[in-house]
Order: structure tokens, then sequence, then C-alpha cells
């Protein structure tokens, strides 16, 4: 959710800088068809759809998910902020492999978010509190959205680059003219000139 944030941000401070909403339908994100899939599909395996289903196969299609997600951004490592972006998914992925598929998060985090030290589980859920054996902690959900600022929830330094990424991403596609925004050359099909 701190993506949604992000975003926002970069309306306003691209709006403020004298740029375009309209000027954002130029990106050309390629492989976003496979992203988008990717998310879409993560918003089910945590839905009630498929989270009381998937058992034990939930942290590998969730790192294959991500997975998808984070080749998505390699693709585009060329545009506006997405260099950014894929660093924090990398260190993203980097904590969940590293803790076989789960999210490991801050006991304390979860305690000032929800009153209580402990993830909300309801099935199959991509978080773990942080413990002794924990691998990369300081990766994991280590900060917090405070309630009452809708869609409180406990976020990552990975998290956090991932929106500065895509912030940057939006002020910078809606200020700088396209022309000189991306190299000519095919992009899905079509012809980018410089």
């Amino acid at each position: 959710m701190l993506l949604l944030y992000a975003i926002a941000i970069g309306l306003l401070v691209g709006r403020a800088a004298g740029g375009h909403v309209a000027a954002l339908a130029e990106l050309r994100i390629r492989w976003w068809g496979m992203a988008l899939g990717g998310l879409c599909f993560q918003l089910l395996l945590f839905g009630p759809v498929l989270a009381d289903r998937v058992g034990d196969a939930g942290p590998v299609l969730y790192v294959a998910s991500s997975a998808l997600v984070f080749l998505a951004m390699l693709r585009n490592l060329d545009l506006p902020g997405f260099p950014v972006l894929a660093l924090g998914a990398a260190l993203n992925m980097l904590v969940i492999v590293a803790n076989g598929g789960f999210m490991p998060s801050s006991p304390d985090a979860w305690a000032l978010l929800n009153g209580t030290a402990a993830v909300p589980v309801r099935d199959f859920t991509n978080s773990a509190l942080i413990h002794a054996g924990t691998a990369l902690p300081f990766l994991g959900d280590v900060f917090v959205l405070p309630r009452p600022i809708p869609m409180a929830n406990v976020f990552s330094v990975g998290d956090v680059l991932i929106g500065v990424g895509a912030a940057w991403c939006v002020i910078r596609s809606m200020v700088v003219p396209a022309a000189s925004r991306w190299p000519s050359g095919p992009v899905d099909g079509r012809l980018v000139v410089r």
C-alpha cells in the first residue's frame, strides 16, 4: 500500500514541477502484463479465494509470482526510477527467499499497528514474525504506517525503495519530454523515436 502513496506523491510533485499527467500515457513499460499478472495473482493468493487452499505451496507460489514482477522490472531498467524499483524488489526477494518464502515482520511494528505483536492470520500469509533464527531481519517489515492513516500496514526498506523508484518514474515521466526520455528502438512492437 506504500506504493499507492508513492504514486500519489509522484503525481503531486510532478504536477507542481510543471509536468502533465497526460505524459504518463507515453510511458512504455515492457512486459507490463507479466508484472500485472504477478501482482494480481498475489492479491488472489492472500485473499479468501486461494489463501485457505494453497497450504504448503503458498511460499513457492509467492516467490514465483514475485519473481515474475522482478523480471519485468529488470526488463525496464532504462526507464526512470526502475533501477531503484528493481533494487527494492531485489532486497525484498532476498529476505523472502532467505526465510523460506515468508517476509519477516517486526513484532514491535505489528504491535504499533494492531495493538498486538502478532501477524493477523486467517489462512496463508506472506508474513512471519522475526525471531532468533530469522535471516536478514533488518530487511523485513520493520517499519509501520500507523493507524488512522488509510491503508496502514508494516513495510520494509525494499518497499521504501520501490516507492521512491515509482515516485521518481512518475515525476520524471510527467516533467521530461518523451523524446529525451527513452532511447530509439522497438518497444513492444512500437518504435520510439528520439
